[in-house]
């Protein structure tokens, strides 16, 4: 076999393995090797031996008693590093989004139907708000970023697809904004996308200082947005 054989050779077998990983991200409750086979129309011969190696790199596990098989614990530990990846790269962008606008700004990221702070910067004012870090006590749909992140999905959960639901989504895509109000503080949103996901960079400004100022607000959002996702390496 020619070298360029076997690298062609070495290339089929990553996008094969390739496909059986997307089969079962979009089958999170397991496929046998049949299932697979049959979803990435490859023998099931094939299957097994593919499965085999991932499996023994921990990107397979077994689904449960059954025997079927279902993504590992590698992915997600890979993943888990790249949202460590993104705040380290973020911060200084967050740092000076802060500082531009005088007002608590975050970095968030949908998970499940709730947000997750993963960093912040917080206003250094006598009257400001104080974004909490880790997930957010309110339905995404209700929150700025939630609503920034969800227009950016192709599909949405049974349980969200509602008309005024989906009036809000239209509005977000339309203008690449979204914005939200509670108690006494405003939320400003733009979604940030990069080969790491889609994320949300959000303003949170008490009330008495958001009139007025949402074109501003926006318009600092999407330069620190439009900075840090060039910083990062466009998604299409």
């Amino acid at each position: 076999m020619t070298g360029q054989e076997e690298r062609g050779g070495g290339i089929q077998v990553i996008a094969r393995a390739a496909s059986v990983m997307r089969a079962l991200a979009d089958n999170p409750g397991g496929l046998s090797l049949a299932q697979i086979a049959e979803r990435v129309g490859l023998a099931r011969s094939t299957v097994q031996r593919i499965v085999q190696a991932l499996e023994a790199e921990r990107f397979v596990e077994l689904s449960g008693p059954q025997g079927g098989f279902q993504l590992g614990p590698e992915l997600a530990r890979m993943l888990y590093r790249r949202q460590i990846d993104i705040v380290s790269v973020a911060r200084p962008f967050l740092e000076r989004l802060c500082s531009e606008l005088h007002e608590s700004v975050a970095l968030c990221m949908l998970n499940g139907d709730e947000v997750t702070a993963l960093d912040r910067c917080v206003a250094e004012r006598v009257l400001r708000v104080v974004f909490p870090l880790g997930t957010i006590p309110l339905p995404a749909r209700d929150l700025a970023p939630g609503l920034a992140i969800i227009a950016e999905s192709p599909e949405l959960p049974a349980a969200w697809s509602d008309p005024e639901l989906a009036r809000r989504l239209d509005a977000v895509r339309a203008s690449g904004r979204a914005r939200d109000r509670n108690d006494d503080f405003v939320g400003f949103s733009v979604a940030l996308r990069s080969p790491l996901g889609v994320h949300a960079l959000v303003a949170v400004v008490p009330e008495s200082r958001a009139e007025g100022r949402d074109d501003q607000i926006f318009a600092e959002l999407e330069a620190c947005r439009d900075a840090l996702a060039g910083r990062l390496g466009s998604a299409g």
